[in-house]
């Protein structure tokens, strides 16, 4: 359909008409009774002329309104008739974004363009000249709106397809608009100076600097948009941190020249799309789609407290209702590096940190999981490192699972006799001064 009104209504844009031999025929037969009734009440020929020329203009307009609602009547009949699926998808995305209506009018300004010789036959140049371009643009700009609504499904249907709904459009459509409206005001500006479309093109050769320079971040955002889109570097939903811009959040828009990013804190940052491209910036997708999501938390062990694990202590920890249940297994792990001779109580602590860690409902413990120490003995005492990933990848789970792991923890070291490190506080020294002043008074 929209084939063959192309065929029909496009040829009224880009030939060119004849306006002599159009003012030089005679006035439509009822149009030119009507200028002749004016003529006989004694009315100028100038006056006639600009009621009738009036009169025909609105005559169209109400022609314009009227064949747009019988179109639409039409062809509401001919869907139920056929009893087409109405309810749709493609249906009602094209609804959603004006598609029909805009047809209907598009058909119904088209016959109008198409009766414009007829109607306006036998007025002065200027006259036929001015409808002309008026209509013809009329006719290019309702051609823009309906491709406008043809991009805006396309972008829409593409977002809600189950299979495409990790990629984005928006940039793309953005810059198919943008030619678009560009084509379409050169096509009207040759209307208009009654030039070839294709001479005003080649005219813009002379100004393509300036034009670069107007649009220098369209053009950078869509080269950057083509490369981040091709590498897969970005997709809507995506958690990205980006220090530079201060962003770090889910990605909610992305578009020709910009990245909206709502940060945790539901603020919003836009970021130039050529910025990802030149800055760097970390996507959090794949922890997100992975089987865990690493978590690093360190502790130090006061050395003084460290020692070889007596028959008491290891007597103690296969009563105690927390160890007793895994004694022999933690036991048997920290004999791995440990033989009896030299096994201490920080080596059982790390063996039953570890256990721990593995038997843990919200750790994956198919990905790399340990208890290590650090390089070197520092004066904060012994530096002891978990390393593991945790199932809960979402920012509240996962900060719950790292938090009650650190909790048993501090809380567990006591059963091992350790003690963990921390600087004295002020409490500490007015203690330790109290103590002082007791002993030497």
């Amino acid at each position: 359909m929209i084939n063959l009104l192309s065929y029909i209504f496009i040829p009224l844009i880009v030939l060119p008409i004849d306006i002599n031999k159009v003012a030089d025929s005679s006035k439509f037969w009822f149009i030119q009774n009507l200028y002749d009734a004016l003529l006989s009440l004694g009315i100028n020929v100038g006056v006639a002329n600009a009621i009738v020329f009036t009169i025909v203009l609105l005559a169209l307009a109400a022609i314009v309104w009227l064949l747009n609602i019988a179109i639409g009547r039409f062809s509401f009949l001919f869907v139920k008739d056929q009893k087409l699926n109405v309810e749709s998808g493609v249906y009602r995305i094209l609804m959603k974004h004006g598609f029909f209506k805009r047809f209907f009018v598009f058909i119904a300004i088209g016959i109008v363009v198409l009766s414009c010789r007829i109607l306006f036959s036998g007025f002065s140049i200027g006259l036929i000249t001015f409808v002309m371009v008026l209509s013809r643009s009329v006719m290019i700009i309702w051609i823009l709106l309906l491709l406008y609504s043809l991009l805006d499904s396309w972008n829409t249907f593409f977002e809600l397809h189950p299979k495409t709904q990790q990629k984005s459009l928006k940039g793309y459509i953005q810059l198919m608009k943008i030619i678009a409206a560009v084509v379409a005001v050169v096509f009207i500006l040759a209307i208009i100076v009654d030039k070839e479309p294709s001479n005003l093109i080649l005219g813009f050769g002379a100004t393509a600097a300036f034009i670069t320079l107007i649009f220098k971040d369209t053009i950078l955002g869509f080269v950057a948009s083509i490369q981040l889109s091709f590498q897969d570097m970005i997709r809507p939903d995506d958690w990205i941190e980006m220090p530079s811009k201060n962003a770090d959040g889910i990605i909610v828009d992305i578009n020709l020249s910009s990245v909206k990013v709502q940060n945790w804190d539901n603020s919003v940052t836009m970021i130039p799309i050529y910025a990802l491209v030149t800055d760097s910036f970390t996507n959090w997708r794949r922890m997100e789609q992975g089987p865990g999501r690493l978590f690093v938390r360190s502790f130090n062990v006061d050395a003084k407290s460290v020692k070889f694990a007596g028959e008491s202590l290891l007597e103690s920890l296969s009563k105690h209702s927390v160890t007793g249940g895994n004694y022999a297994e933690f036991l048997t792990l920290a004999h791995v590096s440990s033989p009896d001779a030299i096994l201490t109580n920080l080596a059982l602590f790390r063996a039953h940190l570890e256990l721990f860690l593995r038997r843990h409902p919200q750790i994956n413990d198919q990905l790399m999981l340990f208890v290590r120490y650090l390089n070197a003995i520092s004066g904060q005492g012994i530096g002891i490192e978990i390393y593991a990933f945790s199932k809960q990848k979402e920012a509240a789970g996962y900060d719950t699972v790292h938090r009650t792991v650190m909790e048993y923890v501090i809380a567990s070291a006591s059963l091992f006799e350790i003690i963990l490190f921390q600087s004295p506080s002020g409490e500490d020294l007015h203690r330790l001064g109290k103590f002082r002043d007791e002993k030497f008074s």
